[in-house]
């Protein structure tokens, strides 16, 4: 397990490396608010179909990373989980996601598991409501920093068999008003851990697999 998650941590560690600006033009911010408009381009044909701003602000990600021929500019929005009533864990910003098998995604939103029943892991398919899952989101951990509106990078690695781990500045909110910003930290997606959304080993204990 140790080894697993220091192989993420390496590979997340590559990512950021590589993911600097390539010229004084592409270390530029830029600035797209979720509800921001997009051209119609070849490439934004499923973000068009679907019709979700989300979906619109990721389109037009990827097109500024074509421009720029490396990792996506800065967008002007700060990296914030909402974790939701008996469901995933939804995140915006500036997302890094690892997946095991080393592939890169880049993404501004993304929905998470939370109670490891997803065929499409690690994002969310749906199966939370056939499965029952009804963690109410509580969190019970206190922030370790402040929390801050400035944009910022945050690298997600998926760990085989185990959690998802982050490092950057995030702030994880729920429908209670409860809040916890951290700078690094594992994420559950077993379903079983009794510190959610943060991981406590129960992954091992339950034999989770994630099915990569």
């Amino acid at each position: 397990m140790e080894d697993r998650t220091k192989q993420a941590a390496s590979t997340a560690a590559r990512i950021e490396q590589d993911s600097k600006p390539t010229s004084e033009k592409s270390g530029e911010a830029f600035v797209a608010y979720m509800n921001d408009p997009v051209e119609k381009t070849e490439d934004s044909s499923s973000a068009q179909k679907n019709g979700t701003t989300s979906a619109k602000a990721l389109d037009r990600w990827f097109t500024e990373r074509q421009k720029s021929q490396g990792a996506p500019r800065l967008l002007e929005v700060p990296n914030e989980a909402l974790i939701t009533n008996a469901g995933p864990l939804q995140l915006t910003g500036n997302i890094t996601l690892v997946h095991e098998d080393g592939t890169v995604q880049y993404a501004n939103h993304v929905t998470l598991c939370r109670c490891g029943w997803s065929g499409t892991k690690p994002t969310c398919n749906g199966q939370h409501l056939e499965k029952e899952f009804l963690n109410p989101g509580k969190i019970s951990e206190a922030s370790e920093i402040a929390a801050s509106q400035r944009p910022s990078k945050i690298t997600l690695s998926c760990v085989k068999d185990g959690p998802i781990t982050f490092r950057g500045r995030l702030r994880l909110h729920n429908q209670f008003n409860q809040e916890c910003v951290k700078m690094r930290g594992s994420l559950c997606r077993c379903g079983q851990s009794a510190s959610k959304p943060f991981c406590d080993g129960s992954h091992a204990r339950t034999g989770f697999k994630t099915g990569r």
